[in-house]
């Protein structure tokens, strides 16, 4: 806690007073990428399924570029940290349902009878991780979006994986 209240520059009584844990630090960005997805979605009502997969995987992807070195810290940590890695479970499943609420709405139909919009929800979260995950195994190496492409595509076309 010193090394990080010096680094900020802030006594430790002042970073307890914004964050009443060590972990709360790192899960602040969670509820900051949720508004933002519920952004980008109210303002995509009337769009087509596909898109709105291509926009928010999209949207996801921005998110993480523009943060990537914390996006390396986190991951380190959530991954040596059990309690963290639930939290960040947490975190996806609330963008699943997020995005399947959402989808339910496009297509006309309630979430608990129809797979589709959970399935949607869980496809793009799914994918969004995946491309996060080889590009931060690689280093940040490549274009974490051409990596997001080619999981999508992967996704929606190749028979095996859904076989």
């Amino acid at each position: 806690m010193q090394d990080i209240t010096d680094a900020a520059g802030v006594s430790q009584r002042t970073f307890f007073r914004y964050y009443p844990t060590k972990d709360a630090v790192l899960l602040t960005e969670h509820a900051r990428r949720e508004q933002s997805l519920r952004e980008l979605l109210a303002g995509r009502s009337d769009e087509a399924v596909g898109e709105l997969v291509r926009a928010a995987v999209s949207h996801l992807v921005a998110d993480i570029e523009e943060r990537r070195d914390l996006m390396k810290v986190q991951s380190q940590v959530f991954l040596t940290v059990p309690v963290l890695a639930d939290r960040f479970a947490g975190h996806h499943d609330r963008l699943a349902a997020m995005l399947a609420e959402h989808v339910a709405g496009t297509l006309g139909v309630r979430a608990g009878d129809d797979p589709r919009p959970h399935l949607v929800g869980a496809q793009v979260v799914q994918v969004w991780t995946t491309a996060t995950t080889m590009w931060l195994d690689d280093d940040h190496a490549g274009d974490l979006a051409a990596i997001a492409e080619r999981v999508l595509t992967a996704a929606r076309n190749d028979p095996a994986l859904i076989g």
